[in-house]
């Protein structure tokens, strides 16, 4: 049998002959001529200014399991309306009436000890929870008084929050000599800026506000509300995305400064929280309700960049999540491929607009900065590719 023994020693030879060490006989040739020209693309990135609006949007949140009344970070809880299913049974059809109460379910007051003077007014046309309630509906301006004739009542979390009504009046609901279109709960005078109360609405399906009449006979009967809605209103200026009144953000950019050939690697829409404006619950929600204090967002291109049209209002979701709305900070919501889908000429670039994730349900709100160093703006983050030049 012949020896192989003289195979070790030229195999170790023509392994270190092709060593992948950079300085080795072969690869140091040919980073020394030029032979391998190869070097590494550049890392850019570029900011993009943009032009922010906020964009009033028609919508009104009426089936809310709480009823708000007073004033928090520049929305105001103007006024609650109630109206009652004043349906008599048979057996008390045609009672005298000895009292009537309004019983207001208030649950949570902010601060503990807020009270607030109230008026009830009867509402001239009917509602719905069903409809966008943008605005106070007319009602009588002289308020419904009580059997004494006093007019202001006083919300407080200590009372029982039952307030008298005049039975002539109760007693006409009743027969259907008068129309019932309800009733509105409004200030007697302004209240502070972080002053409200929460109580329950019907939707909470317990504990609802009602009318308790009380009959001559010593009976009783309980008309609980049928419909109810808190009419909030929104008024300031600023950056503001607000769930329920509601606000959305409207933001237009041109792409420009990307190189042809970059690959793009990430996109940001880049915003500064303003956080003495904003809240993600109240504190009726989150007791209560179990809600988040967090501000759930929703961002998306249009299918028209027309704030005037239909398509405005909904389009290709971009990103969605949440952030604290009462902490300062800067937030960067992806853009994923919508950057690279407009370079592409793959999308027509209508901006992005910035919603409440809550925007049919409830309301919230989000500022964010608009002006020096806090203004939005884009960001993306690119490469170019290496380059393969260098010596045939």
């Amino acid at each position: 049998m012949k020896s192989t023994s003289w195979l070790g020693p030229v195999f170790l030879a023509l392994l270190l002959s092709c060593s992948s060490d950079p300085e080795g006989p072969v690869s140091k040739r040919f980073v020394d001529d030029g032979t391998y020209g190869v070097k590494a693309g550049e890392t850019g990135r570029v900011v993009i200014p943009v032009t922010a609006a906020t964009i009033s949007v028609p919508l009104g949140v009426g089936t809310e399991p709480l009823l708000m009344i007073g004033r928090v970070k520049g929305i105001e809880y103007r006024s609650i309306l109630l109206k009652f299913d004043f349906t008599v049974a048979d057996e008390d059809s045609g009672k005298a009436i000895s009292s009537a109460v309004l019983h207001l379910p208030v649950q949570v007051a902010t601060p503990e000890d807020l009270t607030m003077p109230v008026t009830l007014h009867e509402l001239l046309s009917s509602f719905s929870d069903e409809d966008t309630i943008a605005a106070m509906p007319p009602y009588d301006p002289d308020p419904i008084a009580d059997s004494l004739g006093r007019t202001i009542d006083t919300l407080d979390i200590a009372g029982i929050n039952e307030f008298s009504l005049d039975t002539t009046v109760v007693g006409e609901w009743l027969s259907g000599r008068r129309a019932h279109n309800g009733i509105a709960i409004c200030w007697a005078a302004v209240p502070d800026s972080a002053s409200y109360f929460e109580m329950n609405a019907h939707e909470r399906k317990t504990n609802p506000p009602s009318v308790i009449v009380t009959f001559r006979d010593g009976t009783s009967a309980t008309f609980a509300a049928a419909e109810d809605y808190t009419v909030a209103l929104f008024e300031q200026g600023g950056l503001n995305c607000v769930g329920g009144i509601a606000r959305r953000i409207q933001f237009s950019f041109e792409i420009a400064g990307i190189p042809e050939r970059a690959m793009l690697h990430a996109a940001f829409l880049v915003l500064s929280v303003e956080k003495e404006s904003g809240f993600g619950a109240t504190l009726g929600e989150q007791l209560l309700l179990g809600y988040s204090p967090l501000f759930r967002y929703y961002l998306y291109a249009p299918a028209s960049a027309d704030t005037l049209s239909a398509d405005f209002l909904k389009g290709t979701g971009v990103d969605t999540g949440s952030f604290s709305a009462v902490a300062s900070a800067t937030l960067k919501m992806p853009l994923r491929g919508l950057a690279r889908d407009i370079l592409d000429g793959a999308r027509a670039n209508t901006g992005v607009v910035l919603q409440s994730d809550k925007e049919s349900s409830r309301i919230q709100r989000a500022c964010f900065a608009s002006a020096d160093d806090g203004k939005p703006y884009i960001e993306i983050i690119y490469s170019l590719p290496a380059d393969f030049g260098g010596a045939p």
